[in-house]
């Protein structure tokens, strides 16, 4: 279950092929994400939210 902290990726997530963040806040009706260098904080309802992925530290630096 996706909580406050959970590191995450949403791949596409808007015009961005793959982006990776924290969840800021878990509400019955949504979830927000602050995203690593995409601004401002995104809302997802919580169909949108079943596209979060939950990422690990190995995952998320695989690629450097």
């Amino acid at each position: 279950m996706i909580e406050k902290g959970t590191r995450v990726r949403m791949s596409p997530m808007w015009k961005y092929d793959e982006a990776i963040g924290t969840v800021l806040k878990v509400s019955k009706g949504y979830t927000v994400v602050l995203w690593d260098d995409v601004n401002g904080e995104w809302h997802y309802t919580k169909e949108q939210a079943e596209r979060l992925e939950v990422v690990g530290d190995q995952e998320e630096h695989k690629g450097g």
